[in-house]
């Protein structure tokens, strides 16, 4: 987490020296921004990870415990962490896609309503007697 919050930061600010480039909206600009926190989040769930993993075998080792529990107590608390891990990045990924899911449906039905197309047939196409208004 502290290794996410840190390059993101950096990146934020690096990225704020750039500016935003000249054909680039600010909903490019955040997705970019959403997609590089991602990002870092994964790398670091998953280096920390690998580092408990290290650590964890040095510890049990440090206990001299028979070969078998040892083993056993390994793979069991190496399949809790990948759990954890796995679960917590699917949790924030699938947050992000919802929200950005949300975000494009909130945007579809402003631009519907504001756009006021006319009253539409099955296949689509606009009532001209309406004039292009919505009689609703």
């Amino acid at each position: 987490k502290k290794f996410a919050k840190r390059q993101s930061m950096w990146d934020a600010i690096s990225n704020g020296m750039r500016s935003m480039s000249r054909n680039e909206s600010m909903v490019e600009y955040m997705l970019k921004m959403l997609i590089q926190v991602l990002i870092y989040f994964g790398m670091g769930l998953i280096i920390s990870f690998v580092i408990f993993i290290c650590g964890l075998w040095n510890i049990i080792h440090s206990y001299q415990p028979n070969p078998l529990t040892a083993h056993f107590f390994f793979v069991t608390a190496a399949c809790a962490a990948f759990a954890f891990v796995s679960t917590y990045l699917f949790a924030i990924y699938g947050a992000a896609a919802g929200g950005v899911y949300g975000m494009v449906k909130m945007a579809e039905t402003y631009r519907r309503i504001v756009g006021g197309g006319g009253r539409r047939d099955i296949r689509g196409v606009t009532d001209e007697r309406s004039g292009g208004q919505n009689p609703w």
